[in-house]
């Protein structure tokens, strides 16, 4: 049986899939994961890439390939025996305009390895009422609701509160009153997911985070998770809140698409004052700006 090697981009990610293979029982042994924020040093035998060692492989899987750089690529493809499989999407690469990461889009991947294509037609997760609005924000101008399977049940929320404190305080009352339990709270920056951090626990609100070098993320568990938009790629969450969504240079757009697009239910988009300019081309239509169920919730 050949060896596997999963190749995870984000701490939270990894976490989410360590925490999935236990659940499921499988021999962690059978699974190696790193992830790319070191540079390779070659050896005799292989590459060492943030103190692990990458040797030869059967079948080596990169998810999130978008965000990987061309002399990545070729390791991969050195060290994978049999196959090389590589997963992604263009509209989600977060570092395209970082001139030191130099990663590579999904096409120029192609063109590189001249591997052959093919398009994931049908995305069974993201409902059409959460993509007919993420379309607008997607970088490629991808027709992200002809994709989708499900329908969904209530468009998007788009709130507007007169502080950030007011903000956190709908979140933790929307969660408790709807008994919510599998919920993503993404932020801009670490420092902003450190201040919700403490001001959600400081409000009695059991919550768990990654920010910087702290990470208590446990997968397993029904705790609200706090995180960065870039944490949050390939990650889902039944409910995703967005506070303080106020993005509006255009290396933030990718980002806020990860964010937006990592519920498979519900969506609140949470602002004070102005809200990005990025949703201006969305038909008001396609969007709530009041809670539907606000009887039943007391904010």
């Amino acid at each position: 049986m050949g060896s596997y090697l999963y190749v995870v981009y984000t701490k939270a990610l990894r976490q989410y899939m360590e925490d999935g293979i236990r659940t499921v029982g499988l021999n962690d042994n059978n699974v190696k994961n790193f992830d790319s924020c070191f540079s390779w040093t070659k050896t005799d035998t292989g590459f060492v890439r943030g103190g692990w060692k990458v040797g030869y492989y059967d079948y080596i899987i990169v998810d999130e390939a978008q965000d990987f750089s061309r002399a990545d690529i070729e390791v991969f493809r050195k060290y994978a025996r049999k196959a090389l499989l590589l997963y992604g999407d263009s509209a989600q690469q977060l570092y395209k305009f970082n001139p030191e990461k130099e990663p590579l889009s999904m096409e120029e991947i192609q063109t590189m390895t001249k591997y052959p294509m093919e398009q994931l037609v049908f995305n069974h997760r993201l409902p059409k009422k959460i993509a007919r609005v993420a379309e607008y924000i997607n970088s490629e101008r991808d027709e992200l609701e002809e994709r989708c399977t499900i329908e969904g049940t209530e468009k998007p929320k788009i709130l507007r509160f007169a502080s950030r404190d007011a903000e956190l305080d709908a979140i933790a009352s929307i969660i408790r009153n709807k008994s919510l339990e599998d919920v993503g709270i993404l932020f801009r920056h670490n420092e902003d997911v450190e201040y919700a951090y403490r001001y959600l626990s400081n409000k009695g609100l059991t919550v768990e985070a990654k920010y910087g070098r702290q990470m208590d993320l446990d997968f397993t568990s029904d705790n609200p998770k706090l995180m960065t938009y870039h944490s949050s790629k390939g990650l889902q969450f039944e409910n995703v809140f967005v506070p303080d969504c106020v993005a509006e240079n255009e290396d933030e757009r990718n980002p806020l698409y990860v964010a937006i697009t990592r519920t498979y239910e519900m969506l609140y988009i949470m602002h004070t004052g102005n809200l990005s300019s990025f949703f201006d081309p969305i038909p008001r239509s396609l969007y709530d700006t009041s809670l539907q169920s606000a009887s039943t919730i007391t904010l």
